[in-house]
């Protein structure tokens, strides 16, 4: 992440909590912790001054007032933070256009001439599941176990005792929570994926341990799997397993601006078109991919995915 962006997000923190703490904000934004200590000693405090008081590592501002103040005097930084956050939640963006339009117009930023936003990428939380997120940013940051339920439509509620909350994750258009469950703290653990909308309940465990350490062996299995994690699809107990695309000419371009999954290389470019591998650990990880650019797109090597892709366009036809 970018010094920028980081900041950026330092500040929105700072608009919205009673205050905000260096190492939950290290774990929160994946960052070193120096890296923002920096940011905090170079850019935000010279800027605030003596409006923004420290305790021990969390800092906080004597007003609310004090970020809108901000918003009116650093163009620059308004114009990336509002930039930024009518991409990622178009609505919020509008709300703050409506309570704030003198300044979206001294900024020279209503995007309604420039940019066309018919839906936020990101998707929406209901309420109860925006005070879920509060819950688990704390678990996380605090290294906390959570019991928790979780209730997918037209199924039977799971409950999952002391499970160990990873990492909040954004993939494939939905909000996840990376998770270790287990019902009994002696077995081994599961690493899960858990639809953020669909956790209806965060409880605190009333028997020890309450809480966890980094030094825990699936934890850092786990966290390892997380750091390279492509999809929604991808298996943590699958040894990765190469995949080779050929992209017809005409398309080609795209492949060579644009990686579609991290793990995308570009093996050759020909006359006759370009191979593409990636490493992956479920087929379901490449398969939308591929169907999505069908016919310019073909299967290399495993064949087996090339047999799965022409059984879903039989049952496609056949309009299964």
């Amino acid at each position: 992440m970018n010094k920028a962006t980081r900041v950026l997000h330092i500040l929105e923190k700072l608009s919205s909590q009673e205050r905000v703490c260096v190492k939950e904000l290290a774990i929160y934004l994946n960052e070193d912790r120096r890296n923002i200590q920096n940011d905090f000693k170079d850019i935000i405090n010279p800027y605030f001054g003596d409006r923004l008081n420290k305790v021990g590592d969390c800092y906080f501002l004597l007003k609310r007032e004090q970020f809108h103040d901000l918003f009116q005097h650093n163009h620059k930084t308004s114009k990336q933070f509002l930039r930024f956050l009518s991409i990622v939640d178009s609505d919020l963006y509008s709300k703050f256009k409506e309570e704030h339009p003198e300044l979206i117009k001294a900024l020279k930023l209503d995007s309604s001439a420039v940019y066309q936003i018919e839906n936020s990428p990101y998707e929406k939380l209901k309420s109860a599941s925006l005070e879920i997120l509060e819950e688990l940013e704390k678990a996380i940051s605090l290294k906390q176990y959570i019991n928790l339920t979780y209730s997918l439509p037209q199924k039977q509620s799971q409950s999952f005792s002391h499970s160990m909350p990873l990492k909040i994750l954004y993939l494939g258009s939905n909000w996840y929570l990376a998770t270790l469950t287990t019902n009994d703290i002696v077995a081994n653990s599961t690493f899960r994926l858990l639809r953020i909308n669909f956790i209806s309940k965060i409880t605190k465990p009333k028997i020890e341990p309450i809480s966890f350490h980094d030094d825990n062996i699936e934890k850092i299995e786990a966290d390892r799997f997380i750091k390279n994690i492509q999809s929604s699809f991808s298996n943590i107990n699958t040894t990765p397993y190469k995949v080779v695309l050929k992209v017809h000419p005409d398309k080609a371009r795209y492949f060579q601006n644009k990686k579609y999954l991290t793990t995308q290389t570009v093996i050759k470019s020909k006359d006759d078109g370009l191979l593409v591998s990636y490493l992956i650990s479920n087929d379901m990880e490449i398969i939308p991919l591929i169907q999505r650019w069908i016919p310019f797109v073909s299967v290399v090597e495993p064949l087996r995915i090339k047999e799965k892709i022409d059984e879903n366009l039989r049952l496609f036809m056949k309009g299964v």
